[in-house]
C-alpha cells in the first residue's frame, strides 16, 4: 500500500467517524428533548391532587423545584399566606415558599432548617438540654459568629414557624431565631 492510499484511508476512516459521532450525538438530543421532564410530570400530579401551581413571579430557579407539599396558613378558611414545600438536589434540597396574600410578595427559606443567633457569652453546648427537650437536632454551629442551624420539629408546611415558636421559652439562650433565608442575586 503506497503513500497516497493510506492518506486516502485515513482520510475517509476520518470522515465517516466524524459523521457516526454526528448521527449518535443527534440521535441523543432529539430523544432529550422527546422526553418527558419528571419534575414536571410531579408537580402537574400536585396540582391535580389540590395543590396550587407555583406562581408566575418567582424565580426560576424555584419554577423547577419539585412541589412536595402545598397548603395555607393559619388556615384554609382564614388564609394569610400560601406555602409550598419544594425539593431540590442542589444545597438547599427543601426549601419552603411563603407567598403573603396582603402584598403578594414571596419569601425563601430553607424549609427543613432554621438559624439561632446565640446570645452574648452563651456556648452552643448551652442549646443542649433545650434540644433534647423539644426533641430537635443541631445541625452544624459556628462558634465565631455564635450562630446554630437547628432542624425542625416536623415536616408538615407550619414547620418552621412552629420550631420558632417553641423555642421561645428558652429566649435568654439567643438573641435571635428565624428562618434561614434564600436569597437571590
Amino acid at each position: 500500500m503506497g503513500k497516497t492510499d493510506r492518506i486516502f484511508v485515513y482520510i475517509m476512516g476520518l470522515v465517516l467517524g466524524s459523521l457516526l459521532v454526528a448521527m449518535i450525538m443527534n440521535r441523543r438530543a432529539l430523544k432529550e428533548e422527546a422526553s418527558v421532564d419528571p419534575w414536571v410530570t410531579h408537580n402537574a400530579a400536585a396540582v391535580k391532587a389540590g395543590a396550587d401551581p407555583l406562581p408566575d413571579g418567582m424565580p426560576e430557579v424555584i419554577q423547577v423545584g419539585k412541589i412536595l407539599d402545598f397548603g395555607t396558613l393559619p388556615s384554609a378558611a382564614d388564609a394569610q399566606t400560601k406555602v409550598w414545600h419544594l425539593n431540590f438536589d442542589d444545597s438547599y434540597p427543601y426549601v419552603r415558599v411563603v407567598e403573603h396574600l396582603s402584598t403578594g410578595e414571596f419569601s425563601y427559606m430553607a424549609a427543613d432548617q432554621i438559624l439561632i443567633e446565640l446570645a452574648d457569652g452563651v456556648d452552643v453546648t448551652a442549646l443542649l438540654p433545650m434540644l433534647e427537650a423539644l426533641e430537635l437536632r443541631l445541625r452544624m454551629f459556628n462558634r465565631k459568629d455564635q450562630i446554630a442551624v437547628v432542624g425542625v420539629l416536623s415536616t408538615q408546611i407550619d414547620a418552621v414557624p412552629a420550631t420558632i415558636e417553641a423555642l421561645q421559652p428558652y429566649s435568654e439562650l439567643f438573641r435571635s431565631v428565624g428562618p434561614d433565608m434564600i436569597e437571590f442575586k
